[in-house]
């Protein structure tokens, strides 16, 4: 675990988080492009798919798609299999209920699609606001995403993604902290965290189970 991310990468994030550039989520398409391959390395056995936007005039509607950056390891049969994701979105959107809503929605959509291709018997997901975070985590045993969505009212306007609910920040400490530290393995040393980084290393040496630690 680290506490701090390297000086490099600090200065991705500040060009991106200036205020100009708070309604464009695209400018933070490259430091979380970099965030990851820092996290998973170059030389290890994880594929990083960047984010990008699908424009309507493909899909053939009004709106245009995202998708999310997924990160994925081979399996023994040579295919890709998730092990997190992460949605990006602008921070200037952060204040408006219907676009967290909105990104509450497509993270949960992602799970929906993403379930049955599992790498770990959990699957670790982060929503993004600039480098505002909300965890969330989809338990293949049980069936449950948590955080548990909120049930629109039918007649009252009712917040179904509150505000706090993205209360880790990337750059601060407790956010490094979710964001580097996200594995428990079970070695045959004992039950340890480590990060990915040292997850990786301990499946090619002595892991026995692993499995996220959002929860």
């Amino acid at each position: 675990m680290t506490d701090s991310w390297p000086q490099w990468l600090l200065n991705s994030f500040a060009l991106a988080n200036q205020p100009r550039f708070y309604s464009d989520e695209n400018v933070y398409f490259g430091p979380y492009n970099r965030l990851l391959y820092y996290l998973f390395g170059f030389q290890g056995p994880f594929e990083i798919s960047p984010q990008y936007r699908i424009p309507h005039s493909i899909r053939g509607d009004a709106f245009d798609a995202v998708s999310p950056f997924i990160v994925q390891i081979y399996d023994k049969n040579n295919e890709l299999r998730p092990v997190l994701f992460i949605d990006v979105k602008p921070p200037a959107s952060f204040a408006l209920d219907s676009k967290r809503k909105q990104a509450d929605d497509e993270m949960r959509n992602h799970f929906r699609d993403l379930r049955y291709k599992l790498a770990t018997p959990r699957l670790p997901g982060i929503s993004a606001f600039g480098t505002r975070l909300a965890f969330y985590e989809y338990d293949a045993a049980t069936n449950i995403l948590t955080p548990h969505a909120i049930v629109p009212d039918p007649v009252i306007l009712n917040d179904v993604a509150p505000a706090d609910q993205w209360s880790f920040d990337l750059l601060e400490s407790d956010g490094i902290t979710r964001t580097d530290l996200p594995f428990s393995a079970t070695t045959t040393n004992g039950t340890k965290s480590v990060s990915w980084r040292r997850s990786f290393e301990l499946k090619k040496v002595e892991v026995v189970h692993l499995y996220p630690l959002f929860s």
